[in-house]
């Protein structure tokens, strides 16, 4: 069966949008990177209000009821026209708020921006599919590496830091390339460590830099598509050890392989989209890429590798790093 993927906005084009003025009633952003939810909140802020006063309300569900959210959002103030809210994990929302925030969204309130927040990326419930069918999403998942690239130039432009070389970038992308803010932290503590003038050499990041990084599921799964046996190994062991298990990462997997199996087998045909994919927008996009790395075989052993890891963790007392070393070994070398 076709699978509806869930189309994004790109960041850097919303943010464009809104140097042009063209400010909308809802805004859905979606995925991890704080940094970039926290720029695209902090410019929507800066062009709806100017020269006004901010009238800004931050609506987190943890710390206050549904109804409490919903009355804020449905609430008219004759002496302010305009109002910014900021919905922190709209999953959180319960009972009938569900039904009554997908009114809200069919039918905003004139004068009232929402700006609604979602760190994991993908649409898991009705509730969330609802949401993406009315707001098309603005992906802020976190950059692959080449990006990384062009975000550490700028952060180090923001501190009149040039010329750096592009082994002190790897460097730091390498220690601090888990988000934004972690790269941004470190290249922010690194410049203001040294002069200006001086030239940054790896001493300079070991001795100011005592971060590990942490790894992200998209990284290992890019890894995974372009069959690169060592860097999948090494992201891997790394996700087990930091704070994933084999069990969690079982459905994600699962769900990669069915995604590459699906290339395959609807390649030159026109399928009506249906259901959708909690992968990340930066996966989804080299989904055919990298299903032109592998056969169908292969593709659909790796997935009954994973049916028998799956019966073995919950039969056996196998371990997690032995499951994820056999599984990868045994699908990037031998198919």
């Amino acid at each position: 069966m076709a699978r509806f993927k869930i189309e994004t906005t790109p960041i850097k084009n919303a943010i464009q949008a809104l140097d042009k003025g063209a400010i909308q009633s809802l805004y859905y952003l979606m995925g991890e990177d704080q940094y970039l939810q926290q720029a695209f909140s902090k410019k929507l802020e800066t062009v709806l209000f100017e020269n006004d006063s901010i009238q800004k309300t931050v609506l987190i569900p943890d710390e206050m009821s549904s109804k409490e959210i919903l009355d804020h959002l449905t609430s008219s103030d004759l002496f302010s026209s305009k109002k910014l809210f900021l919905l922190r994990n709209p999953n959180a929302l319960k009972g009938k708020a569900r039904d009554e925030f997908i009114d809200y969204i069919n039918h905003p309130i004139e004068g009232h921006t929402l700006v609604i927040m979602q760190d994991e990326y993908g649409a898991k419930n009705k509730f969330l599919e609802s949401l993406v069918k009315g707001i098309k999403p603005i992906s802020c998942s976190t950059p692959f590496e080449r990006d990384m690239i062009q975000w550490a130039h700028t952060f180090f432009n923001e501190n009149k830091i040039q010329n750096v070389s592009q082994e002190i970038i790897k460097t730091l992308i390498e220690i601090a390339g888990d988000s934004l803010n972690h790269l941004k932290n470190e290249i922010d503590k690194l410049a203001i460590s040294i002069d200006s003038d001086h030239e940054i050499r790896q001493n300079d990041i070991k001795q100011f830099s005592g971060w590990k990084r942490k790894f992200r599921q998209y990284e290992f799964f890019n890894y995974l598509g372009q069959r690169k046996l060592k860097e999948s190994m090494e992201l891997g062991l790394s996700l087990i050890s930091q704070d994933t298990s084999m069990i969690n990462l079982l459905y994600p997997l699962t769900e990669f392989f069915q995604e590459l199996l699906f290339h395959k087998i609807s390649r030159g045909t026109n399928g009506i989209k249906m259901g959708y994919t909690r992968l990340s927008p930066s996966v989804n996009k080299q989904l055919p890429q990298y299903a032109n790395r592998y056969t169908s075989k292969e593709i659909t052993l790796a997935l009954k590798r994973l049916t028998q890891i799956d019966q073995k963790l919950k039969t056996s007392r196998i371990k997690d790093e032995s499951a994820i070393t056999e599984f990868i070994y045994a699908t990037l070398s031998n198919g």
